[in-house]
């Protein structure tokens, strides 16, 4: 790029230079020369401009690359990385902001070759005449800083358009997942009301943004025409006197011309420097949302599960265990009791530090322990790709191609990866689902498994879970969308095959009785006072608070 503005300011020093020798003295040889002259120069002059703005853009999309991979890890890998952002705010932290901060680089190589060719014309101008060179060292300086000035004012403005931005973003991502009920509901109307309100914001901060960058481009535009009229009546002054040539007033006009370009360059480059900065911050927000824990380097032995002095919500401390082999059912009348204590054996809140798994502090884990741990939320997250991609984890959606990798459809990775066994897919009754869909588990789930019913979407969580096969798995209300026979039937079958894995231990946070009934122990946490263990009869028979919460 520093080529390409070197050879776009020997543009009109050339031409003044052809003037003087060539066309004033009708020297048809050096115009000869001069023309091969020119077409070498525009030769360097487009190659340079093509490469140098090749690797500048290929800067900017590695970067923007980086930046997403790097953002999208934060939600993926770290505690508590969503507690204070939605994930609408989130998906635009990682796509937006991740690519509107990339363009810093760009914008680098410009304005950084924007600035030898200022610094260049300069050098050549105090050569040819001081006065002009003086008018140019002075006049571009504070040009420039009349530009600088406001960079701060827009990085805010860029800041909260960012935000706004990702508030819009966060506002679709809400009604498109709530569309079915809103459709239902008459909310239709509703929606979009909202959805134009955040949008509407979005745009009054682009605009507001938009605005004062004009400005700084405006400013520095009209800095560099009254140093441009000083240069040429400086210049005109020397030819009336006869101390400067033709062809040299001709290479002084066309150089103070081109001032214009690099000047530009430089300004644009504190606006994209500004935006820049707003998006860069936005990514570093989302960072320190979500600090490293590094002393979690520490791998779990065994499969024992120890809770001790749990903090509740509501203020209650909770002592559990769960040894190797065993299945323990927890029956939490507050469901924000069940949601802490998944939580904090998850290691998604502060409760973490109260959990110990195979003898080591949960909070103090290595945070990719699915072998070792895993619990599967109440809520079921389905993905765009088939049913044996959502239970196996392993493959991308069947339409996805690249080329070289197979044909649209087919799996890259070995057959072991996505091998689910018949035990895990009877436990589920996922077996039922695959003997319903004529491609069976290569069915193929739509967005959030919206083509599938609510209990079909469960069966698929649960048999991901099971796949797993985990040494302490913990299962939260597994099968509440899943009718009474079949539940039954998983419950039973659940027991069965946790139990033929000697030392795996298992905690299913339920009031399901067919669960309760399977289990070897269950954990009684009323809405007030001490939990109480014991077996599910037990428990039916000395408690009427503990019948009431399971009997349906």
């Amino acid at each position: 790029m520093t080529m390409w503005q070197v050879s776009e300011a020997l543009v009109p020093i050339a031409i003044g230079v052809i003037v003087d020798r060539a066309i004033i003295p009708l020297d048809r040889w050096a115009m000869l020369w001069s023309v091969l002259g020119l077409i070498a120069l525009f030769t360097v002059l487009s190659l340079s401009y093509r490469f140098g703005a090749r690797m500048a853009n290929r800067a900017v999309q590695d970067e923007a690359h980086d930046l997403r991979v790097e953002a999208t890890r934060v939600p993926l890998t770290r505690r508590r990385a969503m507690d204070d952002a939605s994930s609408g705010d989130v998906l635009s932290v990682c796509s937006a902001d991740a690519d509107v901060a990339a363009q810093i680089f760009r914008q680098i190589a410009l304005g950084g070759s924007a600035l030898i060719g200022i610094v260049g014309i300069s050098v050549y101008l105090l050569w040819t005449d001081l006065l002009v060179g003086l008018i140019v060292l002075i006049g571009v300086p504070l040009s420039l800083v009349l530009v600088a000035l406001p960079s701060r004012v827009i990085s805010r403005h860029s800041t909260a358009q960012q935000t706004a931005i990702g508030l819009a973003s966060n506002r679709a991502t809400d009604i498109m997942t709530g569309l079915r009920v809103l459709k239902a509901g008459g909310g239709e109307r509703w929606a979009a009301e909202q959805y134009r309100d955040a949008s509407r914001a979005a745009a009054d901060a682009g605009i507001v943004t938009a605005e004062r960058t004009g400005r700084v481009q405006g400013i520095g535009s009209l800095g560099m025409a009254a140093v441009l009229a000083l240069v040429l009546l400086a210049a005109g002054y020397r030819v009336l006197s006869g101390e400067m040539a033709i062809g040299t007033l001709v290479s002084v006009v066309g150089v103070a011309v081109f001032f214009e370009e690099p000047v530009r360059l430089i300004t644009a480059m504190v606006g994209v420097y500004a935006r820049s900065h707003g998006a860069a911050q936005r990514l570093v927000d989302l960072q320190a949302s979500a600090p490293v824990d590094e002393s979690g380097s520490e791998v779990p032995a065994g499969s024992h599960l120890q809770i001790t002095g749990l903090e509740l919500p509501d203020g209650r401390e909770l002592d559990l265990e769960v040894t190797a082999g065993e299945l323990v059912a927890l029956v939490a009348e507050q469901p924000a009791a069940a949601e802490a204590v998944t939580a904090a054996i998850a290691g998604h809140s502060d409760g973490a530090d109260a959990v110990e798994v195979g003898g080591h502090r949960r909070s103090r884990l290595v945070p990719a322990i699915a072998e070792h741990v895993v619990v599967a939320p109440h809520r079921v997250d389905l993905f765009v790709g088939t049913i044996r991609s959502n239970i196996a984890m392993r493959h991308d959606a069947p339409d996805h191609h690249d080329p070289g990798e197979g044909a649209p459809g087919e799996t890259t990775l070995d057959d072991d990866d996505n091998l689910i066994s018949d035990e895990v897919l009877a436990a589920s009754a996922v077996a039922e689902i695959v003997e319903f869909f004529p491609d069976g588990l290569d069915h193929v789930v739509q967005e959030g498994g919206r083509n599938l019913s609510g209990g079909q979407r469960q069966r698929i969580a649960l048999a991901r879970a099971l796949h797993a096969d985990p040494d302490i798995l913990v299962l939260h209300d597994p099968t509440s969308a899943v009718d009474a026979v079949t539940e039954w039937e998983i419950a039973q079958a659940v027991c069965r095959l946790r139990s033929s894995r000697p030392g795996q231990a298992t905690l299913i946070v339920t009031s399901s009785p067919p669960f309760l009934a399977t289990a070897d122990r269950v954990v009684h946490l009323p809405r007030s006072g001490e939990a109480v263990s014991g077996t599910h009869l037990e428990l039916r028979e000395k408690s009427a608070s503990y019948r009431a919460a399971v009997d349906r």
